[in-house]
This record gives structure tokens, C-alpha cells and sequence, in this order.
């Protein structure tokens, strides 16, 4: 008999991250000096699924593969399943099951094995079922990443979930009644100038991340019977005993001290080797409040040269809108700025093409720069977001606006024509590259209008949609006296007449500045006749 330790009353909230995608696992792996598993034809597991968003869209980006999906709430299972019907997915199954009673003759060695969160919420008995289950299923060489609330960072928070259940105690009702009584009172101290919130900046954040996240958050994050903030030390170790070594951690800049580290501390680290060690106090150096850890399974050798050779080699491109990423990466103790020679060059190339770092050492203009600098630049481009790692080439479209398109998967289709919601993840799969290409609302239904109406006919087909279906859209306020704007001053657009003139005058930046990175990825292509 399994142990019952986690509530599925509530239904978690429907979530993506790109961070358990296999060509983010691989990338981050790989600079650490890890040889990675296959970028194609593997076995994806993801204990914990939810709802079954991160599967389905990966699962479709990657039809060559496998995926499985574990997770304890019936409901969830229920939803992933209709899901993948839905978006026509036949290589990504869902199981209803507690991951302590896999049945270990049904499924496959895997090469990835993802949980996000789950190690925060779970006894220490399932804990190290979770970590035993790893240690069997994963294949030599495969790649664990577990996410999980990191101390010491949540050490300041604990109060306030202490707080929050003692609120909720008193409570009548189901789970979410109690949450929303818990949270009511932590707003009321903090509201009245409680010294623990005016004196713990990062609770009265996390109030406010609540607030907006919803009371399902509340429930999952703080209401569940274990909860365990843990030290990476601990983590690791544990893991070591299974043979499951740590490889890297996500955000990709993490990894690298000078990035990560004031110049003080860099200094003084800099005799650390042992990477556990530097990892621990690295926590308290910045005091997160989540890790992302990839861990491989051993025995395994670490390389220098196994970077370097993954650079060079590998296919990088785009699958980011230009105008969406920052031409600099700020981090905790230093920014990034994407600027001077190599990436004046490197940039632009990058938007437009797929491309090794071989191509571009061709190229004349790059001709002077050492392969060090291109590499390092690359390095960078990779963290800010603007390059990725490629499985196919793409080749930008010809100039046009014009005309009707369709949606060339059945997934994507899928993530466009569903009911939009802002709690709903709308990303669309990727093959070219492996991974996920988020949506806000606006482009999504920017992307349904080319879809679905031809270029004289978009003006009425969107008149008529409002008229249908009232939307709530903001427009961003205009700045005051040189200040930026701010979100929180945005102006509601209300009336179908407004909200055409929004839609429209989005549709033409969306035309011009997004439609022609879905083309060259090859997931909108032109039509004569409208989707259906």
C-alpha cells in the first residue's frame, strides 16, 4: 500500500516551460561537458504532469519520439488524454498512477525524466522512491531535471505559509474556501504594516504572486500535508548515492561564476573545484528561491572538449521574435550587452538563418575574430534567447503579408483555435527545433485571423468576432513625462468598435514582425482556401 501524500482536490494550474524541453537539457548538459542523449528518436518521461501541457506540446514537436506522463490526480489524466486526442498526438500516453507503483516491466528505459516541483511537495519516503525510480529507468548517460523550492532562499517564507495554514484552519469549506481565508489574513497583516512583511521584502512579493496567480496556487504551493524547501547539498547528495551525478543548472547563466557572481566573490571562489561545494554557497550568495538541476546518469566523464565540439558543431537559429528579446541579459550581479562588432553580424544572421559557427568563421566580415570570441558570442546569444539549437534548417520566407494561410499541424491548430484564456498556455510545437514557441493572447488570435480569413476579408471577419465574443484586451497607457509605462495603468478597451480598431492595428505589427518566423519554422504555410 502506497502512502497517500499529496491533496488532488484542487486541480493544478495548466502550465508550460520550455526548461524540460530535450534541446534545453541537451544545450545545458552539453556546455557543462556532458556528452547528451539523442536530440531525436527518444524516451521522454514527466513525473508529475498536471494537466499534461509540457507533454502534449513537446510530444508534438518531437513526433519521432516517445513521451509518458505520470501523475496522481485522475482529473489531470483525464484533461492530458483529451488534450493529445484533441491535437491528434499518438506518441505521448498518461497514467493515473503514484510513481512509487510504476510497474517497471511496462514502460521503457528513458532518456530524460522531468518533475517540476514535485520534490518540494513529498515525503522523504517518496522522495527517494522518486530518486530509486530515476536511478532504474534512466538510461547511461540520460538526463534528470528536478525543480524544486531551494533554501535558503525559502527560509523567510516559511512563516508565511505557516501563516496561511493557520488562517485556513479556521475556515469552513473545501480547500479553496480555506485558502482563500489563509490568504485574506496574511493580506490584512501585511496591509495594517505587520513588521514580518515590512521587514521581509520577499513574503510581500510572494503575496502578491499569490494574489495573482490565484487560489489553486495557493493550494498546491502552500497547503499541501509536506512541504520540504530543500539545500542543493542535500539534493545532490542524495542523488550521488543513486548514481545520478549533477550535471548543470537552469538558467543557462548559472552555470558560469563570472556571470553569476559579484567580483568580490568570484575571488574568493575561485580556488572552489568541487562543484557542490560552490554550488552551496552559491545559494547563499543569491538566495533563490528555486532550482532547476539537471543531473546524468553515471558513470560518465566530464569534457572540455565535449563543449567545445557541441558548439561548433550543432545548428543554431531563431525561435524567438526579434523584437521580443533584449539586446542585453541582465543578471544578478552584471548585464550583458549584445553589442559591438561580432554581434552586429552575428545577430541579424542569427534571426534570419540556421547556421553553425563554422558558417559564420566563413563569412568575411567575421574573418578577424578569433573561433574563442565567435564561440563566447554564440555562448551569449544562447542565454538571452536569441539563438537556439536547431535539429533542421529553415530559411526565411519571401516579403509577404498577404493572402491566407493555415497551420500546418493539427496540434498548433489545436493551441490556436481553443478558447483563450489568459490561465491558458498557449505555445505552439516546434519540430525544428524540439521545443515550444509561447503565444500572448493578441498573437494568437492575430494567428486565427490569417488563418481563417483572407486579407480583404480580415477587416469584417474581425468586426464580427468581437461582436460574437467580447474580449477583455488592455492597451498599454502612454508613458508620462519620459517614464515608462506601467502595466498596472493599462486602459481596458471595451465596445466591439474599440476592440476591432485594437485587433486590427496589432494584426498589421503582427503581419510585419511575427507571421514571418512562424512561416520560416514551418508552422504556418500560405492557402487558397480558409481552415475550417
Amino acid at each position: 500500500m502506497t502512502e497517500a501524500t499529496y491533496s488532488t482536490e484542487v486541480p493544478y494550474l495548466r502550465t508550460f516551460t520550455n526548461d524540460m524541453s530535450p534541446p534545453v537539457l541537451r544545450l545545458a548538459a552539453a556546455l557543462s561537458g556532458f556528452a547528451p542523449p539523442p536530440e531525436d528518436d527518444f524516451d521522454y518521461c514527466e513525473i508529475g504532469c498536471g494537466n499534461g501541457d509540457n507533454c502534449v506540446t513537446l510530444a508534438a514537436a518531437s513526433p519521432m519520439s516517445r513521451f509518458v506522463g505520470v501523475d496522481l490526480s485522475p482529473e489531470h489524466v483525464d484533461f492530458a488524454n483529451k488534450l493529445a486526442r484533441r491535437g491528434g498526438l499518438e506518441n505521448v500516453s498518461f497514467l493515473e498512477r503514484d510513481f512509487e507503483s510504476l510497474p517497471d516491466d511496462d514502460l521503457p528505459q528513458f532518456d530524460y525524466i522531468c518533475a517540476h516541483g514535485l520534490l518540494s511537495w513529498v515525503s522523504t519516503q517518496k522522495r527517494r522512491a522518486f530518486i530509486d525510480f530515476c536511478a532504474r529507468k534512466l538510461k547511461p548517460g540520460g538526463l534528470l531535471y528536478a525543480a524544486y523550492n531551494a533554501l535558503p532562499g525559502w527560509a523567510g517564507l516559511a512563516p508565511l505559509r505557516r501563516l496561511i495554514l493557520d488562517g485556513a484552519a479556521s475556515a469552513e469549506g473545501d480547500l479553496l474556501q480555506k485558502a482563500a481565508r489563509g490568504l485574506a489574513l496574511a493580506k490584512l497583516l501585511c496591509d495594517s504594516g505587520s513588521a514580518y512583511f515590512e521587514q521581509n521584502p520577499t513574503a510581500r512579493a510572494m503575496l502578491e504572486t499569490m494574489s495573482k496567480a490565484g487560489l489553486p496556487y495557493v493550494v498546491h504551493e502552500y497547503m499541501q500535508p509536506h512541504w520540504h524547501p530543500m539545500y542543493f547539498v542535500d539534493v545532490a547528495r542524495e542523488m550521488a548515492d543513486k548514481g545520478l551525478a549533477f550535471a548543470a543548472e537552469l538558467p543557462l547563466p548559472l552555470n558560469y561564476r563570472n556571470l553569476t557572481l559579484g567580483p568580490v566573490l568570484v575571488e574568493l571562489t575561485n580556488g572552489i573545484t568541487d562543484r557542490l561545494v560552490f554550488e552551496s554557497l552559491k545559494d547563499f550568495a543569491l538566495n533563490e528561491l528555486f532550482r532547476r538541476d539537471i543531473f546524468v546518469k553515471g558513470p560518465v566523464e566530464r569534457s572540455d572538449e565535449i563543449a567545445r565540439d557541441f558548439m561548433d558543431k550543432t545548428v543554431f537559429g531563431s525561435v524567438s521574435f526579434p523584437d521580443r528579446t533584449p539586446r542585453e541579459l541582465r543578471l544578478p550581479h552584471t548585464t550583458l550587452e549584445l553589442r559591438g562588432p561580432v554581434f552586429e553580424v552575428v545577430l541579424p544572421a542569427i534571426a534570419q538563418h540556421t547556421l553553425t559557427l563554422a558558417d559564420l568563421r566563413r563569412w568575411t566580415s567575421l574573418a578577424s575574430h578569433e573561433p574563442g570570441e565567435l564561440r563566447e558570442a554564440m555562448l551569449y546569444l544562447l542565454m538571452s534567447g536569441h539563438a537556439f539549437p536547431m535539429r533542421r534548417p529553415t530559411e526565411p520566407p519571401e516579403p509577404s503579408s498577404g493572402g491566407l494561410y493555415r497551420l500546418v499541424s493539427p496540434f498548433n491548430h489545436m493551441v490556436v483555435t481553443q478558447r483563450l484564456s489568459p490561465r491558458t498556455p498557449i505555445v505552439l510545437a516546434v519540430p525544428a527545433s524540439g521545443a515550444g514557441l509561447p503565444l500572448t493572447m493578441l498573437e494568437a488570435m492575430c494567428l486565427r485571423i490569417v488563418t481563417h480569413a483572407a486579407e480583404a476579408d480580415r477587416p469584417q471577419w474581425i468586426r464580427s468576432f468581437v461582436e460574437r465574443q467580447p474580449l477583455k484586451l488592455f492597451v498599454r497607457a502612454a508613458a508620462a513625462g519620459g517614464r515608462s509605462p506601467d502595466a498596472a495603468h493599462d486602459k481596458l478597451v471595451e465596445g466591439p468598435e474599440e476592440q476591432a480598431k485594437v485587433l486590427a492595428a496589432e494584426l498589421v505589427q503582427f503581419c510585419e514582425k511575427r507571421l514571418p518566423k512562424l512561416v520560416e519554422l514551418g508552422l504556418v504555410e500560405k492557402v487558397t482556401a480558409p481552415e475550417e
